[in-house]
């Protein structure tokens, strides 16, 4: 029977909450809709509609994590896993067909990390698999995040444009502000989630190459 944790309900969540959210936040204010006069209030149909949204963001962000994972990782062939080879040094064993393909460069130092890790006393193997696990968690974390608020950027920039939101007094002067603050929201969410995607992503590759370097 599958286990479905807590975590993977956050981990998948959090990217559709971030669409669902931002797609819905420009539809209503581009309809001029206020949700503080609007009949969500109500206790009944409020909760209902808080815990749809809840239970269609996970799939919506499962969908994000398959996304980002294919175009960053299945679709990628530019890592260069000789510059990690070489850094770890003549004690990294590498396959017969070393270089020919990323793919199989890649699950060859998965390989070597999990053997390494099996030959460690339990209190060592227990810190690496921890800190190995909270490292690679948070990438693909980020990495789905990033296509999230790509897409729902993008997403309410076409409603924005779609709809063709005039202004036609100056009741829609705020609505107006509301809409630009939340496009720039986005983008500084977007950015900031690329530049610690960015760094996580080098700190989990140095991580696993000083620790290669001192337990091979």
């Amino acid at each position: 029977m599958m286990r479905f944790e807590t975590k993977h309900l956050i981990r998948w969540g959090i990217p559709g909450w971030v669409l669902i959210f931002w797609l819905i936040y420009e539809s209503l204010f581009l309809k001029g809709i206020n949700p503080l006069e609007s009949n969500l209030l109500d206790i009944s149909k409020g909760l209902t509609v808080l815990i749809s949204l809840v239970a269609i963001g996970v799939p919506v962000g499962y969908i994000m994590h398959q996304i980002y994972f294919g175009f960053a990782w299945v679709l990628n062939n530019r890592k260069n896993y000789n510059e990690i080879a070489d850094k770890i040094g003549d004690k990294f064993p590498k396959h017969d067909e070393w270089g020919q393909n990323t793919h199989e460069d890649y699950f060859q130092f998965e390989y070597v990390w999990h053997a390494m890790l099996i030959n460690q006393d339990v209190e060592t193997r227990q810190y690496l698999e921890a800190r190995y696990r909270y490292l690679l968690s948070t990438v693909h974390g980020l990495g789905a995040l990033i296509v999230s608020s790509a897409i729902s950027l993008l997403g309410t920039l076409l409603i924005g444009q779609f709809n063709q939101y005039q202004l036609t007094d100056s009741t829609d002067l705020p609505f107006i502000i509301y809409l630009c603050i939340g496009y720039f929201i986005q983008f500084i969410i977007l950015l900031s989630t690329m530049f610690n995607y960015s760094y996580y992503s080098k700190n989990l590759k140095a991580f696993q190459i000083k620790m290669l370097k001192t337990y091979l």
